[in-house]
This record gives structure tokens, sequence and C-alpha cells, in this order.
């Protein structure tokens, strides 16, 4: 299976440190003028390869936007990222800036270079992820097509294993089948997502060459497609988007937690590591049977070649051993059991799912198990 890893977004939170030189009243205030420009200017040319341009308006947490743009081979400028600065909230520190990185940006070949240049030069101190989408592109999965997932899910042939608040996306009417040429009605898949764009974690499969071609193309990306030997006619992407807070997890076999930051994001191995550890715990499908009461049972679909991965937990405040967290597990995955409805069948999958998950995070994973066998066993009737 051939497919390339990128990061499509990145938007860090800093803090600007002023220069131990600096004299201006709001020194603590990160401000790209350079001495002796006029600061009402709203575009300013500094000695650095950098143009930044203030605008009228700000965003809802910060009261300034500056755009920033570098110079191109042609002579003209490219946009190269966007600086929120002056929060409204006195919640925020006063210094606390978010960089947002543009798409084209993220796939330069000196990135991580541009990256470090423009930290230092302007006093940032960088703090956290604010939000981040990694991605593999490809034309297949390692045994399947996307559609046949997607179309495996829709007819409950696979199960999903997961977030239960998702979106299927498609095209539907009058299509031309490649083989027959027979004109008929059809629904064409173009993509499927687990979570909301309001969740920390979101995950989202989707056909990127049609997006392409329908919303905009973008070079850039289909340069990195040429260059791995994509088909760039069908290529489909999986992505993980994260915000801050899902940008930390454990390693299980180790008990240390697993922070998503600035080295990580520029090591590929570490970025891999992450990325097949959150894709295998949230697009996670497995061969229904309908028999089957615990779906951890079920054959797991490999959809990529065996990859190094964390042993991935949420990490939680809850303490271990609580009598209640065992109450609360044990109504979750004896819903089924508890409430015999056919209608909310479904619902007990879910709970059951979401059972595992609530042991994993408070080290009670070898309890359930270990009970599991006697919930199996209703002494109803």
């Amino acid at each position: 299976m051939i497919y390339v890893l990128s990061i499509d977004w990145l938007a860090i939170h800093c803090h600007y440190i002023a220069p131990a030189n600096a004299e201006c009243e709001n020194s603590d205030m990160w401000e790209p003028v350079m001495p002796g420009k006029n600061e009402r200017e709203t575009t300013i040319e500094c000695v650095y390869p950098w143009r930044f341009k203030l605008e009228d308006y700000g965003t809802r947490q910060f009261k300034r936007l500056h755009r920033v743009s570098v110079p191109n081979e042609q002579g003209g400028w490219d946009d190269f990222a966007e600086v929120q600065s002056l929060p409204y909230s006195g919640i925020l520190n006063r210094n606390s800036v978010i960089v947002r990185f543009v798409n084209r940006t993220l796939y330069r070949h000196d990135f991580w270079n541009m990256f470090d240049l423009f930290l230092e030069q302007q006093h940032f101190i960088f703090k956290g992820i604010s939000r981040i989408d990694i991605c593999a592109d490809f034309n297949q999965f390692l045994h399947h097509t996307p559609i046949e997932i997607i179309e495996g899910f829709a007819a409950k042939k696979y199960r999903h294993i997961g977030q239960g608040v998702g979106a299927l996306y498609f095209n539907h009417g009058v299509m031309s089948d490649k083989i027959t040429r027979r004109k008929d009605y059809g629904v064409n898949y173009t993509g499927l997502s687990f979570g909301t764009h309001g969740s920390d974690l979101r995950v989202y499969l989707y056909n990127k060459s049609f997006e392409l071609m329908t919303q905009g193309e973008k070079p850039w990306i289909r340069d990195r497609w040429n260059a791995v030997g994509l088909d760039g006619r069908n290529v489909w992407r999986l992505e993980v988007s994260l915000k801050s807070k899902a940008c930390k997890f454990k390693d299980r076999t180790t008990g240390q937690p697993v922070v998503l930051e600035e080295q990580s994001t520029k090591d590929e191995d570490e970025l891999s590591k992450i990325y097949h550890t959150l894709v295998q715990k949230k697009f996670d499908f497995r061969i229904n049977q309908k028999k089957c009461t615990n779906v951890s049972r079920l054959e797991r679909i490999q959809l990529f070649s065996l990859h190094p991965v964390y042993d991935h937990r949420t990490l939680r405040n809850v303490s271990p051993g609580n009598k209640f967290e065992r109450m609360f597990i044990k109504a979750l995955y004896q819903l089924g059991d508890l409430y015999r409805g056919a209608d909310i069948k479904d619902d007990a999958l879910l709970a059951q799912s979401l059972a595992y998950d609530i042991a994993n995070t408070t080290n009670l994973n070898k309890w359930l198990s270990d009970k599991i066998p006697t919930w199996e066993k209703p002494n109803h009737k």
C-alpha cells in the first residue's frame, strides 16, 4: 500500500516574550513594527523575509489579526501565516498569540526551517497546539477500497467502534456505468466522518481528488502525490483532526503521558506513530456478526500495514478501582440485558463500547475482562 502522510492544518498557541532591549510602553504586547517605522502603517516590510498586514478586524477571541506573507520565486508574495494577538478575555495571558500556518506553507519542503525562524524572530515561545490535522493520502487501503469500507458500513456489513455521531457524504442521480456505459440512477459515496466540527477529535475519510476538482485545485498537494507515485485521479484521504484537548493521551504500557507537541510534529516517525494510534482507536471497523454480543471480539478490518502505535487512552482524572466506576461500567455493559427492547440494540452496542473506554481509562480493563463471562449469562428470565 502506497500512502503519504502530511499535516494539512496547524495552529499553535504561543507567548510573546519581549526582548530585553524593548523600551516601548506596551513591550509585553507583540508588535511586528520595526524601529523607525510608522506604527499606524498596516503593511510593514522588515529586514527578515516576512511582510505583515494588519487587518481592520480581529477574531472571536483576539482583537488583532495580522496576515504574514513571504516572497516567492516569481517576485510576488505568498501567504505564510495568520497571527492573532491581544486576547479579549482576561483569563488568557495578555502575551498569548495564535499562529495559524496556511495550507500551502505546510507542504513546503523547508517549512520547519521557516517555522523555527519565524518563532525565533518574532520572540514567540511555543506553548502548545491549538489544532492540528494529520492525514494520509492513498488510492486504496491495504485490502479494501475506501468505497468498500463506506458501503459496507452503510449496509451494516461492518461495525464501527468509537464515536457514535458522524456523517455520510454522497452524490446521487443518473450516472453512467463505467463498464456497460449504460445510464442509471445511482449513489456515489464521497466521504464518511465520525465526530462533529465541534468535537475535540474528528476522523474524516473522503475523496480528495473529487474535492480538488469541485472546490479548487491545490497543485502543491498534487505535487506530493506525484512524488510518491499515487494515481491523482482517485486519491482518498483519511484525516484526523485534533484540538488542544485531544493532543494528550497516555501510553498504557509505560504509564507515561504522550503529548503531541512541537518536536513530535517535526519527527516523521513520531507523527506516524501518533496518527496510526488515533486511526486504530477512532476509525476501527469490525466484520459484523449479528449474534455476537461482545463487539471487541469481532474481526478487525486492517486498513494499513502494521505500524508502531501507542497503547492509547485518554487522560482523565478518575481514581482507579472506585466502586462507582465499577457499577457504572457494569450497567453500561449490561444495557442490552437490562432493557431487552429491539429498538435500543444499537444504543446497547454504543454503551458497551463506552464501558470498554471507561475501563481502559480507570485501569479496570482486567477486572472487566474477568467479569464479562459472568455478565453474559444473565440470571433473569
